[in-house]
This record gives C-alpha cells, structure tokens and sequence, in this order.
C-alpha cells in the first residue's frame, strides 16, 4: 500500500499559515497574483452516441498552451451537471491549466454510457481545432468526484490503448468496486446499493454480471498515475479508496491516497491543503 497522507481541518490550516508566514518572510518568494482567465459557458461537444453535450471552458488568457484537465461531475449518476464544477474549472484555470466541465448522460442511461461520452470529451479535446482553439499542449487529465470520480477512474482505463492516453486522474471520493463483495466494504449506506444499480442498469447486484467489469479496481492496471482523495467517515466508506490504492500498488501504478479526517465527500474535500495537492500532483504528470 502507498503511503496514505492524512489530512485534518488543523493540518490543512496550519498548511495555509505557513504558506502565508512564508510568502511574508523577507528572502521568500513573493505570493503571485492570479492570472487572468477567460471562461466560456455553454460550449458543447459530441457524446458517445452524438448527441450535443454541454461543457463549459475555463483557461487563462494568454497565448501559451496549456495542459487541459476534464472534469466530471457527481450526483449519483441521476443528478447535478457540470456547472457544480465551476469553482474547480475558475481554481485550475489560475493555476495554469485549461479546464472542461462537461455534461454526460445519466440515468436512465446506464453504464458504459457514462464512460463513452467523456471518452468522447477527451477525444474532442484532441481534434486539431480544439488544440488550436483553446491553446492546448499534448496531455489531457480527468479529475472526478463521487460517481464523476468512478467515471473519470473507467474512462481513463478505457483510453490506456489510446495513441494519446490520459495523463493522470484525480478521484475525489471514487468507489473502487460496484460489486456484491464491495457492498460489504466499511458500513456503506443501505441507499448505495440503489445507486449502483441504477447505473449498472441490474435488479439485483448478487445478479449483475457487468457489476465486475464496471469498477474501476478491475482495471487499475490501465490506469495512469492517480491521486485518491477520501474522507474517513464519509457517504462512502474509506474502505473503497484503500481497495483501490491496495490494487494500484499491486499493479505497480504510481498514485497517492490523501485521507482527509471527517465527513466531507467529493468537492468538499477540497480544502486550501488538498487543492495544493492535487495542482502539485497535476504539475508532475501533465505539461
């Protein structure tokens, strides 16, 4: 198992007043000022099935190309879209990177149909036009959270054979496994089950043999470099999050787990400590 850095409300706190003794310190560096950005809403793409889906831009404005990350929102799979990402889209687009808040389709579509329309995001991305129309370099991450992070974990094993595969994910709390095993994981909410198999599109998860196929820790050997972050007591149980860093390891996947202490789930998560972890992490694996 990778070393797990655990986070508290504390930790997180006295991570930002050190940032701020420092940038205050004579001989440290300067804090810099956040660049200009330009965010364009109600852009779309083509989905998996060609279908015009939503997504909104956010980049800085300049004329130097930058890495792109996608991001996928959560809602357990019935709910939400893609503007719950706009404060993420804003955050990555300051810190240097072109960020797509995109829409996909949901229940009553069910799994792989999630999966085939950010796939279909990043292709889009790829296409010449968009390179030169939103000033994109070569690498292209996805960042997740709740079922968004499932989804980004299974799109980005789906692009491993790809000629230009994901860079790196980020899933704030994913569920690694969707199975009947995994329901037994930690203390999961009796209202899970429900979820999962509204996505999977089965009746009964003892009777789902897709269920297998459709968690991300079947196919952590795809995976690019990946960074987990989950909450100890949150809607879903730490215990997921630890299966799936227990079968990056195995698999020899490079990735992290940052645990942050309480029960926040998903963009909760992102406190001032743990965006600095995921820009750090971003800044190792996408240029």
């Amino acid at each position: 198992m990778t070393p797990i850095r655990r986070r508290s409300l504390a930790a997180a706190a006295l991570a930002v007043l050190a940032l701020t003794v420092t940038a205050c310190t004579p001989g440290g560096d300067a804090e810099p000022t956040a660049a200009p950005i330009v965010v364009e809403k109600d852009l779309t793409y083509p989905g998996g099935d060609g279908s015009a889906l939503g997504v909104d831009a956010c980049r800085p404005d300049d004329d130097t190309a930058h890495p792109a990350v996608v991001l996928v929102h959560g809602g357990a799979f019935s709910e939400g879209d893609r503007t719950t990402m706009a404060g993420v889209c804003s955050e990555l687009a300051k810190n240097g990177y072109a960020a797509f808040a995109v829409d996909y389709r949901q229940l009553p579509a069910t799994y792989p149909a999630q999966i085939d329309d950010v796939q279909a995001s990043v292709l889009w991305l790829r296409e010449p036009e968009q390179v030169e129309r939103f000033r994109l370099s070569s690498t292209v991450s996805l960042l997740g959270s709740s079922a968004g992070a499932i989804i980004s974990l299974s799109t980005a094993a789906a692009l491993a054979g790809n000629d230009a595969p994901v860079a790196s994910v980020v899933a704030l709390s994913p569920a690694a496994s969707l199975t009947a095993d995994a329901a037994e994981l930690g203390d999961p909410r009796p209202d899970l089950e429900k979820v999962v198999l509204g996505y999977l599109g089965c009746d009964v998860i003892t009777d789902c043999p897709i269920a297998e196929q459709a968690s991300p820790v079947a196919s952590a050997a795809l995976l690019p470099p990946t960074l987990i972050v989950h909450g100890t007591d949150e809607l879903i149980p730490l215990a997921q999050a630890e299966l799936l860093d227990d079968a990056l390891s195995t698999d020899g996947i490079e990735h992290e787990l940052v645990v942050v202490d309480g029960t926040r789930h998903g963009l909760q998560l992102l406190d001032s400590a743990v965006k600095a972890d995921v820009i750090e992490f971003l800044g190792a694996h996408a240029s």
